[in-house]
């Protein structure tokens, strides 16, 4: 099941699938209303741009089928982009591909992280743990239709019963947060260097599992 955002983009391009059978052509397929056609392509070429993106193979392609679109073949093309774009996105295509770029982020962060942690600043290195898990405990929760604005223990608690993982991981999981938070807080005798040390390590491989 597609979480809100995505299911907002999934029924804009329906419908705009619809209209693009709505704009009148002639028996020799030529464009009659082209004040429809371009309100459609404004219409088409800003969901692609806004749930894909301007690097996309998706935006890319639309931009060269809309060099010249007079004709009704031309508009049955834009029509396959994008029934394409609605199956990559129902199929978890555009999930994948934000979830990929997240990682590849996370793993910046969490870099510098360990290395502030072997420089002696366990405390920074422990917020910005803190600052990577969160962060990803609501991009997962958006994947499964949980509420992403909540505070992130609860998060927690709510992907363990959505069965997203189980308790091992969840209890591992509010350590983390509890860590974090002291950190976040000046709380600096709650935990020491080892402990955060082990937290970075152990978000790195939770982010393997979930983000690769």
């Amino acid at each position: 099941m597609l979480n809100p955002k995505y299911k907002h983009y999934a029924n804009r391009l329906r419908e705009l699938i619809k209209e693009s059978r709505s704009i009148s052509c002639d028996s020799r397929g030529e464009v009659q209303d082209e004040t429809s056609l371009h309100s459609w392509l404004v219409k088409v070429k800003n969901v692609i741009e806004v749930a894909f993106g301007t690097n996309s193979q998706h935006f890319k392609h639309l931009e060269k089928l809309t060099k010249s679109v007079y004709r009704s073949f031309h508009i049955n093309a834009i029509e396959g982009l994008l029934k394409g774009a609605l199956s990559d996105l129902e199929g978890g295509f555009l999930i994948g591909q934000e979830f990929l770029i997240a990682g590849e982020i996370f793993d910046s962060v969490l870099a510098q992280a360990k290395q502030l942690h072997k420089s002696g600043y366990k405390d920074v290195a422990a917020v910005l743990g803190r600052v990577v898990i969160e962060d990803a405990l609501r991009r997962i929760a958006g994947q499964e239709n949980i509420e992403d604005t909540q505070k992130a223990s609860r998060i927690n608690d709510d992907l363990k019963k959505a069965e997203r993982y189980g308790k091992p991981q969840w209890r591992q999981i509010k350590v983390w947060l509890d860590i974090g938070n002291a950190a976040a807080h000046g709380k600096f005798n709650d935990y020491d260097e080892e402990e955060v040390k082990v937290m970075i390590e152990g978000i790195g491989r939770f982010l393997a599992d979930e983000f690769k």
